[in-house]
């Protein structure tokens, strides 16, 4: 009577049932066999096993980035359904000032930097909470410029080359001109890393706009920035009459465009609170409307507009209007279509929480995670990801992750 192992299984099969384990246990089943080490370290498995990770990852769960490390020197996953506790994430590494800023996340690969203006986007951190692998990306074309923050500015972005397979990060420089303006005659100059090859590339005549930019977020192939008014630009004194702009960088063409925000958002933007977002597998706009009075409550309408591209032209359309109990920084939304904001309390007006609002059920949960924070100060608000899901980017075997998966 002969008997049939998991080793006589054809190697399709092998890869189909490995994919449906979480990546601790993919870490561990590589010291199974050398078969199953050579298998589940392989590109094409490990690419296998990111889109799956996309497609099936928690969609109610948010991971949270503390914006002080010496505070909390780890990031936390959460339901933001429950705020049960789903997962702990120490730190692994230190930024100069103990400050934290998640810039990026793109398939459970986040890119951040530091809080303060001295190291913000000059110091990349690259970092796979669950392989328990990071990258500092300290250097750069552009080193002598970005080590003068007196002459220049930076901004990053984040993205996925699909047809390289490869993740890269585009980061803009603008220098100030001999008037001293940091958005005039000199043309802002464009660096390219690519994680495959760790080395970063000039881009030539990129033809960025001399505009300042916001936070921004990768979709679909692309990364966009929100135009941000500040005062000391040249436009400072006219933008808010005018209509604000997005603009993308197309990772794999290697070109930025413009887009214009829709025709009934506020003028001001730059002052109210403002977030690009993923909703329902397109690009979104989230932005504050005026306040809301009905028999005495206060409620605060958050619109979230949703774009659409065909044949080169852009529509928008206001899909959500709801009416949250709570004034706060819109952070993300769940692929659940959670929303999550970071509102100040009540009673504190110097400690701000996490809250979270399901745009289905309108119903309400206060997470914690308050920071103390002087309200006559500028500080950017909390970072989070929404989407996070359990991927073996920048995961290349050793014993060192094997003992961090026990």
């Amino acid at each position: 009577m002969s008997t049939t192992s998991f080793d006589d299984l054809p190697e399709g099969t092998v890869v189909e049932i490995l994919l449906k384990l979480g990546v601790k246990d993919l870490i561990r089943s590589t010291s199974v066999s050398k078969t199953w080490y050579s298998l589940i370290t392989n590109p094409s498995f490990t690419s296998s096993q990111i889109r799956k990770a996309v497609s099936c990852c928690n969609d109610n769960a948010i991971l949270i980035i503390p914006p002080v490390t010496c505070q909390y020197n780890c990031c936390v996953l959460i339901s933001a359904d429950t705020s049960s506790f789903i997962e702990k994430f120490d730190i692994p590494f230190e930024t100069k000032t103990q400050s934290l800023k998640l810039l990026a996340d793109v398939h459970g690969l986040l890119l951040l930097t530091d809080l303060h203006t001295e190291y913000a986007s000059k110091e990349l951190y690259l970092w796979n909470p669950y392989v328990r692998r990071h990258r500092l990306l300290a250097s750069s074309c552009f080193r002598k410029l970005l080590d003068d923050r007196n002459r220049s500015m930076g901004i990053v972005g984040m993205g996925f080359d699909k047809l390289t397979n490869d993740y890269k990060i585009v980061r803009i420089v603008f220098v100030k001109d001999d008037k001293k303006k940091l958005f005039g005659e000199v043309a802002p100059k464009v660096e390219i890393y690519s994680l495959r090859k760790n080395t970063w590339t000039k881009l030539k005549d990129p033809g960025v706009q001399r505009l300042v930019y916001d936070h921004g977020i990768y979709f679909n192939g692309c990364y966009y920035w929100l135009e941000l008014n500040q005062p000391g630009t040249e436009r400072a004194n006219g933008c808010y009459g005018t209509k604000m702009r997005i603009m993308s960088f197309d990772f794999h063409t290697e070109l930025f465009g413009l887009l214009k925000v829709p025709n009934d958002v506020p003028c001001n933007l730059g002052r109210c609170p403002h977030k690009l977002m993923e909703v329902e597998d397109s690009l979104a706009l989230c932005v504050i409307d005026a306040p809301h009075r009905d028999k005495g409550d206060t409620r605060f309408p958050f619109c979230i507009w949703l774009m659409r591209q065909e044949n080169g032209v852009v529509t928008w359309t206001l899909r959500f209007r709801p009416l949250l109990q709570y004034f706060g920084s819109p952070l993300g939304i769940t692929k659940n279509g959670t929303l999550i904001i970071e509102s100040y309390r009540t009673n504190k007006l110097d400690e701000t929480c996490i809250v979270s609002c399901n745009l289905k059920s309108m119903i309400h949960k206060v997470h914690g995670f308050g920071i103390i924070r002087n309200p006559r100060t500028f500080l950017d608000i909390s970072t989070l990801d929404a989407s996070f899901p359990e991927s073996l980017i920048m995961y290349e075997g050793g014993k060192l992750l094997l003992k961090c998966a026990k």
